[in-house]
């Protein structure tokens, strides 16, 4: 492993950056600390990044990372999706919402190639289909958390962080000093640096939440999707990981795409809201333009009260 250099790099994305494996299988599916490039064979590219930070100076607020068109899909002869089309804002929080079945993890799965495309659909990521990105490629483009991950049983913070760098390595390439810096900066910007050291079982379950953000924020993506990332944690960790989020996007410039149970962390937090129907179609608008009962009733199947302290959207249910 080379030397640490004191020179860091700034944890600030561009355009073109990286990724984890962690991000684009499930642990279900494939082990998370497996190398790309292993079963691809495929090379990462030698192009200098001098920054973390995604630089959208010469974008347009409603520049488009993704693009979705004439998307549906199916379960043997279920739908789950039918005929949606949607754009995921360069720099925005946007949250995928919508009751129990409604496809939520389905196209969260498609958008990061865990579900083969349908033909005659279109899922571009920076005006090019999501099908001809290779795996590692597109690991170098989005960084994925999942809601459930494994880590090996003595593993540390820092060695599962140091996973974050595969897309951009060579079959068994050591770390470089640019790599241990990208490492370093992840643990101190989700701040573990006082358990960096420490085995991951060794953790609450709040703390190795930040662990695998980190592990995908080392992958120096522009764009991170979170599956359902406050499912499981008490109150604090769940502030303590929504405002890590915001984080990552006012600070950062990070994209981030996630699913959110909680209506008012989606409401707070979010920039725009997908909300899906129950019949497999969506409605896409910011927080305010949704905050209706109709609105809800529409998504949820159920009476919810809207309500706003100040400027913020409150949602609760008449018991």
């Amino acid at each position: 492993m080379a030397e640490r250099t004191p020179e860091r790099q700034s944890l600030r994305h561009e355009s073109d950056s990286f990724e984890s494996r962690s991000s684009l299988r499930s642990t279900h599916e494939s082990d998370p600390l497996l190398d790309l490039d292993a079963q691809e064979h495929a090379q990462t590219d030698g192009s200098e990044r001098q920054s973390l930070r995604h630089e959208s100076d010469s974008q347009t607020t409603r520049d488009a990372v993704f693009q979705i068109r004439d998307l549906s899909f199916c379960y043997a002869d279920e739908p789950v999706l039918e005929n949606i089309s949607f754009d995921i804002a360069r720099g925005k929080i946007t949250a995928l919402m919508g009751a129990n079945g409604s496809g939520k993890s389905t196209l969260f799965k498609l958008m990061t190639k865990n579900l083969r495309q349908p033909a005659g659909s279109h899922i571009l990521l920076e005006d090019r289909e999501l099908s001809t990105y290779r795996l590692s490629e597109l690991a170098r483009k989005v960084a994925v958390v999942w809601q459930h991950n494994t880590a090996p049983y003595d593993i540390t913070v820092r060695q599962l962080v140091a996973f974050g760098r595969v897309p951009h390595k060579q079959h068994f390439q050591a770390l470089t000093a640019k790599d241990e810096a990208a490492i370093d900066e992840a643990i101190e910007f989700c701040e573990l640096s006082e358990v960096a050291d420490r085995r991951m079982r060794e953790l609450s379950g709040g703390q190795q939440q930040r662990v695998w953000i980190a592990m995908g924020l080392a992958q120096q993506t522009p764009v991170m999707f979170l599956d359902e990332p406050t499912t499981f944690l008490d109150v604090r960790y769940q502030v303590t990981i929504l405002r890590l989020i915001r984080r990552l996007n006012r600070e950062l410039g990070l994209t981030v795409v996630l699913i959110l149970h909680d209506i008012n962390q989606s409401f707070e937090l979010c920039d725009e809201l997908i909300a899906l129907r129950t019949d497999g179609t969506l409605v896409q608008g910011s927080p305010q333009a949704l905050a209706s009962e109709e609105f809800l009733r529409e998504i949820y199947q159920t009476d919810l009260r809207v309500g706003h302290i100040g400027d913020q959207v409150v949602v609760r249910a008449p018991l």
